[in-house]
Order: C-alpha cells, then structure tokens, then sequence
C-alpha cells in the first residue's frame, strides 16, 4: 500500500520543494558518556538546556548518561554545535530519536529507564510550549517505538543502571551477614537501589532532605522493621559508618568528602549528576568507589540476539515511515496522508500479532493481505468523497488525529 500511496503522491502533484528542507532541519546535538566525562556533561546541559531562537522547535534529554537536544530549525537557521558535542542531522538524527528512545544507545541495550525519561522529558516539552506538530509527531512515533522494545525485554538481569549498581554493592558485601547500607535519594534511582539492597538483606538506611519521603520508602522495602530514615544533614554530619552507600541525587549539592569515607572498608555507588563524592574522596576509596561514567563502561542486553536484529531494522523502517509522513505532510495532499497513516497503523498491529501469535510466513501473509484489503474497502468511499469534497479533505488531519 506504501507504494500506491506515493504513486497517488506523483500522480497529483510534483515531490514538494519543501520536502527535503523539512527533513534536514531535524537535529541532534549532545554527548553521551562515551564522548564527554559526567561534569562536562553537566555543564553542556546547562548550556542546552536554554531556550534557543535557532530552533522552531526542541526538546532536551537530560539523563544518567547523555544530554541531547532533539531540534527542528527555524527557517534559514543554521545549528550553532558547542564544543565537544556530536551532531546528527536529518534522517540519522531521526533515527537516533528511535535508537535512544528504544534503549540502543545505552550502557545497557534496551534498558527499561531510558523510555520513562524520554517520556517524561517530551511531556515537560509539552508543557512548556517548545514541541510544535513535527517534533510532537516523531517523539510520539519514537515513544511507541520504544514500548514496542520494552515488551520485548528478557525477564531478569539488567534492567537498568540501578540494577548493575546495586548488585556491584551486593557482591562487594555478600560476606557480611549483618551488612548495613545506605541510600541518599528518593527518586526512582534511590528507590530501586534501596529495593535491591533490602531484597538482597541488607539493613537498609534511607536518607533524604525531605525526611517524610524517606520514611515512606523505607516502610515500604522487604523485611520490614530492619530499615530506618534519616534527614540528610543529620547523616552527612560525620563519618559514614556503614557497608555500602549508594548515591542518587540531581544538582550536585550534596558533598561526600574524605571525612565522611575514612573508614577504610566503605564501598559507594554514585550515582549523582554531578558527582556527589569529591575528588578527595574519590582517591580515598579507589576501587570501592563505582559512578556513572564507570557504569557505562560495561555493555549488556536485555534482548535476545534475534530480537535485537528485528528491532534494529524496525527503527530504520520507522525512520522512512516518518519521512514519509513529512513527504505527505509537506505537499498537502490529504488523501495520500490518510492513507499512509491507515497502512501504518495496519503494519503496527501486524507486528504485535506477529511476535505474540508466533504466525507461520503463510499465515502472516494472509492476515497481511486480509487487513491490507479492508483498509482498502474502508477508505474506498470516503476517498471518494474527499476527492469530490476539496474543503472536506482539509479537514483530514483533524477527523483523523493525524496531525
């Protein structure tokens, strides 16, 4: 249906001249932990992270291990690339939006946290006013995209950074029967690693500024009654005198210092951007110190080898599904972008009912071709109507929620 979509395209009006200018004001400007160290990357997000008159449009990502901004240029601008960042323009940066939004470009390949993030990053963008119909439209595609990943996931092992970092904590204090840690955060870090400890039987600590929300984490982990809260400051008074520490903080306003790790046996997590532990501190615990830039070093998946193969070409179709939105968007032709978004939401359900129903290729091929002709006979009479009604097919995006 894809072809006839297009052959209807050409047969109504020459490629648009705005097509190819469309595409190519779709950026991607940032560093991940492989290009930049966790405190450059902070200072980058500063600098992205303000409003820009260069974009129409944007949105920045902000996580444990990258910051990016997903932009479409104003007319007539050109990008302004800060310093030691990496820029991907056009369809790469399009497919990029899909890669991270499924977890490939992560330390952890199709991790669970990185669609959350990009989810809540596209509504803070909605809210503010800064995503217009073009980058509202591939975020939602990239979203869908990365569920589609998620559901795919192997159970067990790595999920996220939290994970590899509360059992790199669990290991170094296996031996210890009667081990204590403590958790500084209580956002979504700070409660996995807390869980993990707990689960893991360690007696748990948790400490928060808001010391209500640290209560409410504790009383809610395993083996209740061995756990505790504490206001921070209360904890950071003096030296920290327990078995492992795991750090999960935004702002890097916390400091661990020399003073508080002076134990000698104290292994941390630091999890913080910016670190929280200081340099001083930092030397002090050498090989029992763990932080953001450590964890990406080590690659791991939760997909199966096949799954992520399938996955990685579905991305590079989503690529050419949406630049084929663009194409339809740009020339106005309503009828053809009707379609188009039927026969995409036709091959979207194809695929869920391929890896679910585990469908032989001549049973895929008939339910293929069976919902191919529905849509057809679906759309036969309004197409007709359309072409019949030319300020009726205005009206298209609107009816249909294309737009």
């Amino acid at each position: 249906m894809r072809s006839q979509v297009v052959a209807e395209l050409r047969s109504h009006r020459p490629r648009s001249s705005n097509t190819a200018p469309d595409l190519a004001r779709f950026l991607v400007i940032g560093a991940t932990y492989r290009e930049m160290g966790t405190d450059a990357r902070e200072d980058l997000a500063a600098l992205l992270g303000q409003r820009d008159e260069l974009f129409a449009e944007e949105l920045v990502l902000h996580t444990c291990h990258r910051v990016e901004k997903f932009g479409v240029l104003a007319d007539g601008q050109q990008p302004d690339l800060p310093s030691g960042t990496m820029l991907h323009r056009g369809a790469p940066a399009i497919e990029r939006v899909f890669l991270i939004s499924g977890g490939f470009d992560s330390a952890i390949l199709g991790e669970d946290q990185i669609l959350g993030q990009v989810r809540d990053a596209f509504q803070e963008t909605l809210e503010v006013g800064t995503a217009g119909p073009l980058l509202g439209e591939l975020m939602r595609r990239a979203i869908r995209f990365g569920r589609r990943v998620r559901s795919e996931a192997r159970p067990g092992g790595e999920r996220s950074l939290a994970d590899r970092a509360a059992q790199w904590l669990i290991a170094r204090i296996a031996h210890q029967p009667a081990a204590r840690a403590l958790v500084i955060g209580t956002g979504e870090m700070g409660r996995q690693l807390a869980m993990q400890l707990a689960t893991a039987g360690a007696s748990v600590t948790v400490a928060s500024r808001h010391v209500g929300r640290a209560e409410q984490l504790a009383v809610r982990l395993p083996h209740r009654g061995r756990h505790a809260s504490v206001e921070l400051d209360l904890v950071l008074g003096r030296a920290l005198e327990f078995d492992a520490v795991a750090i999960a903080l935004r702002g890097g306003t916390t400091p661990v210092t020399e003073a508080h790790v002076s134990g000698g046996h104290l292994n941390v997590v630091d999890l913080s951007a910016p670190r929280s532990v200081t340099a001083g501190a930092a030397s002090v615990l050498r090989e029992r110190l763990l932080d953001l830039d450590d964890l990406g070093t080590a690659q791991a998946t939760t997909l199966s080898p096949a799954a992520e193969t399938r996955l990685r070409a579905e991305a590079v179709r989503e690529v050419e599904r949406f630049a084929t939105w663009l194409e339809l968007r740009s020339s106005g032709q309503e009828i053809a972008l009707l379609r188009h978004h039927a026969d995409e939401v036709r091959e979207r359900h194809l695929a869920r009912l391929g890896a679910r129903a585990g469908l032989s290729t001549e049973q895929a091929r008939a339910v293929g071709a069976m919902t191919e002709a529905l849509v057809a006979e679906l759309l036969h009479v309004p197409t007709i109507q359309l072409r019949r009604d030319p300020e009726a097919a205005q009206h298209v995006r609107e009816v249909f929620g294309i737009d």
